[in-house]
């Protein structure tokens, strides 16, 4: 299974990409490669890819002059396009942590949720909430120091894995179809020091195998 990793700076996605390229390339079944050019969402060479993990997310916060952020998009509407057919043509997308950061319209329906809010990070437990499925099969419950995106979802979503905050259990990684694709999303990752938990090398192995069909 050919997989692309596109990273870049948005969200510091750029530090946990090859911690990710790393532990997917230790398995035999998964051929890996890391870039950080955008265009390639574009171009044809997409095609030769069965899933991208995307985490570098659509839109980055930029302070304007009276003080206050807006959120500008990240993608043009080609590369946008371009991911978008993709997965709705029967590929799998995983998405990490700030790709469903403030986002609305088409980007939500292709991940399923978005967030805009998060307590300060913390070290809390990812419960399995799910582990029929095959992304989740077999991975135990693990600690990890990150953050609890406050989501609104879908209630069409199958829910994996949740976390506690406030009393109250909220959603860190689900699965969903777009079109004749597959998508695997979770929250977590806002550090490479996620990344180096075997729990979530687990998940995230069987995340693109599963959104790759091959699962």
């Amino acid at each position: 299974m050919n997989v692309l990793i596109l990273s870049g700076s948005n969200h510091g996605f750029a530090a946990s990409a090859p911690v990710i390229r790393d532990f997917l390339s230790a398995h035999d079944d998964l051929s890996v490669a890391l870039d950080d050019d955008k265009d390639v969402l574009a171009s044809d060479g997409l095609r030769d890819f069965d899933v991208l993990v995307h985490g570098t997310g659509f839109t980055r916060g930029e302070r304007q002059e009276d003080g206050t952020v807006q959120q500008v998009p990240v993608l043009t509407p080609a590369q946008e396009d371009g991911l978008f057919d993709f997965v709705a043509g029967g590929k799998g997308l995983v998405g990490i942590h700030g790709t469903a950061w403030c986002i609305g319209g088409k980007a939500v329906d292709l991940l399923g949720g978005h967030a805009n809010w998060h307590p300060p990070g913390l070290t809390f437990t990812v419960s399995i909430a799910d582990g029929d499925h095959p992304v989740t099969h077999g991975v135990p419950d693990f600690d990890v120091e990150d953050e609890i995106y406050m989501s609104a979802w879908d209630p069409a979503i199958r829910i994996l894995a949740t976390a506690e905050w406030s009393g109250k259990q909220h959603p860190l990684a689900w699965v969903k179809p777009y079109g004749a694709g597959r998508v695997f999303y979770t929250a977590l990752g806002h550090g490479p020091g996620t990344f180096a938990r075997l729990g979530m090398q687990q998940m995230m192995a069987q995340g693109v195998r599963w959104a790759g069909g091959s699962l």
